[in-house]
């Protein structure tokens, strides 16, 4: 859950980018808002997919971890749901009684975890909204001096199909 947007980012970013073509390209910067819309809407639902097999995951990890401990407090069950639900449970009254031994780190997991959660629909917003960026690369060639007589015979003799789109011009 962590690492995934970084991989994606790195792979991205290695790549310069990932270019649209040209009429995707043409979609994106004539309708900004709706653009910004669906990013957010495909970050919402992966967030929601990625929140329902969280649950899933840790409604089958306390299942069994009930099922090896003999003692099971109140505490144990609030960091269960606060997990699963990714909520806060404990008020600002009860912080003085987390930061007792055995305690502290699932705390602060859960706080990590929740943290994490939260930042995904903006993280996965920013990674997937299009941007524009240019590619600049050196030009090199050779010029091909087509002036003379000659090449102007030759072109007129094997009828060549103008798929380059070149202009032809006489000049004397």
């Amino acid at each position: 859950m962590l690492l995934w947007p970084w991989v994606f980012f790195g792979a991205v970013y290695a790549a310069k980018g990932i270019q649209m073509n040209n009429h995707l390209a043409k979609v994106v910067t004539d309708h900004p808002h709706s653009t910004t819309f669906f990013a957010t809407l495909i970050a919402n639902v992966v967030c929601l997919l990625i929140n329902v097999l969280f649950s899933f995951a840790v409604i089958r990890f306390s299942q069994e971890w009930i099922a090896t401990h003999e003692i099971v407090t109140v505490f144990d069950v609030e960091l269960i749901m606060a997990l699963r639900h990714q909520t806060w449970p404990w008020s600002l009254k009860d912080i003085k009684k987390l930061i007792i031994r055995n305690r502290v780190l699932p705390v602060v997991l859960a706080a990590t975890c929740i943290g994490t959660y939260t930042f995904i629909p903006s993280g996965l917003t920013s990674l997937i909204t299009p941007v524009p960026f240019h590619k600049n690369a050196t030009l090199q060639g050779v010029e091909l001096d087509l002036s003379s007589s000659k090449c102007f015979d030759w072109l007129e003799a094997h009828n060549i199909h103008n798929n380059c789109d070149w202009q032809v011009s006489h000049t004397h």
